[in-house]
């Protein structure tokens, strides 16, 4: 009879020889930036895998993309950025002057926010420690998003392998400075005051928006439309 347990481990348990490989599509950065130390600022990524590990850490793919981010109150553009979501840590990626590929965490200590192709991120503290969050929206409230992975151990009798699960999103709603977190439609309309309930209600059924599943898009244009009223 096979089990389905699954066993989630923390991350200091993780200290097996798999070592993550840069990718080809980098970019030769020293080309726009010189050697600007506060671009530059972190130290070599290498987290190590258990051999085997089903799935990646990463928010999309093991792909770099391109992005942008700011650090001491400069933006930097063009770059090739990755988030590892289950360590969250911002990756960067360039080419040295030599030719050889380098993959480096960004500083949180100078770090502000970020892009990764079209999706925005800050770092914020909201009262849960200084995490990482997709925002959308442009008016005095917004939605955020916080991403995770979890890494587990199949249970299953004989098995001995690891395997990351899908992106896990928490979704928040930030209005008058505080964060509250909400799953459901009902949940958003309960978090705004009483008399918004019935046109957020009926915006979210003439459009047919169950908050779970709506894309980046529709949500910000959502909460765009009830921030900025008229």
């Amino acid at each position: 009879m096979r089990l389905s347990l699954v066993v989630y481990f923390p991350a200091f348990f993780l200290l097996f020889p798999v070592i993550l490989f840069p990718q080809d599509a980098a970019t030769t950065l020293d080309k726009v930036y010189g050697l600007d130390q506060t671009l530059y600022n972190g130290k070599k990524y290498s987290y190590f895998l258990p051999q085997g590990t089903k799935g990646d850490q990463y928010f999309l793919s093991p792909q770099f993309i391109e992005g942008s981010v700011t650090l001491k109150g400069t933006c930097y553009e063009g770059v090739e950025l990755n988030y590892d979501l289950f360590n969250q840590q911002l990756l960067l990626q360039y080419q040295e002057k030599s030719g050889a590929v380098k993959v480096i965490e960004v500083s949180k200590a100078w770090l502000s926010r970020f892009r990764i192709g079209s999706r925005h991120f800050e770092l914020l503290d909201l009262g849960q420690g200084a995490r990482f969050y997709q925002v959308l929206g442009d008016g005095p409230v917004k939605i955020l998003y916080h991403w995770r992975k979890d890494l587990a151990q199949d249970a299953t009798v004989g098995s001995s392998c690891y395997f990351f699960s899908s992106a896990v999103k928490e979704s928040y709603l930030l209005k008058d400075g505080e964060l509250q977190p909400f799953r459901t439609n009902k949940n958003l309309i309960k978090l705004f005051d009483r008399d918004k309930w019935p046109e957020i209600k009926s915006y979210l059924r003439k459009n047919k928006i169950k908050v779970r599943k709506a894309s980046d898009q529709t949500m910000a244009k959502m909460i765009n439309l009830i921030s900025n009223p008229g």
